[in-house]
């Protein structure tokens, strides 16, 4: 009777894999990058028994956080599409398929006039690997050329996009997004600014909006913080996550590191992310920093660096609502970010975080402040862990379109 039970349980669980809804989500890359990460962790936590979970790639470099997947996705790349995305690495590609060459030229040209138009462009480029395909939901995690591909290419019987920043900041392509975003079942972002933002610009497609946090899991983060990485000696270790660029605030913290050494103190500030911009590594011999400043450069696993460190800052100009900062919450570490127009949506100043002007001159005052009071310091800390809080659960706004 034992077997009997068994093989009828192993049937209905067949029956129902194969009866599964097929879901699509689709991405730029996972090389790097928050979007990368909050979509890893969506599909970590959604319901793959219930649902057959496709995964659309655009672009397959580097594709840092791609071991993270769990391994029952389905995973879908075309040559034509990750050359299209790749720069000058998909040259070669592109001299052996002239029509190829040529149209992404011209994307290129036109994206200097209109970013919008080229943005369409682009999702004409692209060919359609789902022919014959239709999805329950389609899922475009990037935005701009994806939610143009996916509007105009693929079936679904339902279709959403994302957009994961504030749109006042990123409004280039408005004229093309006014006219897809028609054509969607709902349009989502990660705060309550971002969608303050979205209905301003798009007060005819209000009742679309809606948010969907980045999902960030203690439970995995903790696990993975356990990895044992070598850190640099010093009274003060300092991260900071995110892309070495302008856009978010390197200038601000090469400018803070050399206010703090100036006042001679002690600390080591550790870079985690791409270098989009070369020219600040040259700026850290400029200032005499090189015993002050690292690059580590991209890190699958973060968390360790981050666990490890006395004090975490976030320099951005602006940020939709940073991962980086929800995971630094997580490891409750006192943290000094900038007033991007978003920042309130994730702190309260002098509560869980010190929040500071647009500057290297202020980062470095609240940075030193941090350093020099403990109390305040313990303050954050607590705070944080009190505060804990596992946001899986917005998993769940998805599948009311299933």
């Amino acid at each position: 009777m034992c077997i009997i039970n068994r093989l009828f349980k192993w049937k209905n669980t067949a029956n129902t894999l194969e009866m599964r809804k097929k879901v699509l989500f689709m991405i730029g890359t996972l090389q790097s990058g928050g979007v990368s990460k909050s979509l890893v962790n969506l599909l970590n936590v959604f319901d793959r028994q219930k649902y057959e979970v496709h995964l659309m790639l655009m672009c397959t470099e580097g594709n840092i956080f791609g071991q993270y997947l769990p391994e029952d996705i389905i995973l879908h790349t075309n040559r034509n599409i990750d050359a299209l995305h790749s720069g000058l690495r998909g040259l070669r590609y592109f001299l052996m398929n002239f029509n190829l060459l040529i149209g992404s030229i011209y994307r290129m040209i036109l994206s200097k006039i209109s970013k919008a138009r080229a943005g369409i462009l682009m999702a004409h480029l692209m060919p359609n690997i789902f022919e014959d395909e239709e999805f329950e939901l389609i899922v475009d995690y990037g935005g701009q050329q994806q939610l143009y591909y996916m509007v105009d290419k693929l079936h679904g019987k339902k279709k959403i996009t994302f957009f994961h920043n504030d749109y006042s900041k990123w409004p280039y392509y408005f004229e093309a997004d006014r006219i897809y975003y028609k054509e969607v079942d709902g349009i989502y972002t990660i705060s309550q600014t971002c969608v303050d933002a979205l209905v301003v610009y798009f007060p005819e497609y209000r009742d679309k909006i809606g948010i969907i946090e980045n999902i960030s899991s203690p439970k995995l983060i903790y696990k993975m913080a356990e990895e044992k990485v070598e850190m640099p000696k010093s009274s003060t270790v300092i991260v900071t996550l995110g892309h070495i660029c302008k856009r978010k605030g390197t200038d601000f913290a090469l400018e803070a590191a050399g206010i703090l050494k100036g006042k001679s103190i002690d600390f080591k500030w550790l870079f985690i992310g791409k270098i989009i911009e070369s020219a600040f590594v040259t700026k850290v011999r400029e200032l005499g920093l090189e015993k002050n400043i690292f690059f580590l450069g991209i890190k699958s696993n973060p968390y360790p660096y981050i666990k490890a460190a006395d004090i975490f800052v976030l320099p951005s100009r602006f940020e939709g609502k940073s991962i980086a900062l929800d995971e630094a919450k997580i490891l409750c570490k006192p943290i000094v970010v900038t007033n991007f127009s978003t920042v309130n949506d994730q702190f309260e100043n002098r509560v869980n975080a010190s929040i500071c002007e647009m500057g290297g001159r202020d980062l470095a005052d609240k940075i030193e402040e941090l350093i020099n009071d403990e109390k305040l310091r313990n303050s954050y800390i607590n705070y944080l862990e009190e505060h804990i809080s596992d946001n899986s659960s917005e998993v769940n706004k998805l599948y009311k379109f299933l």
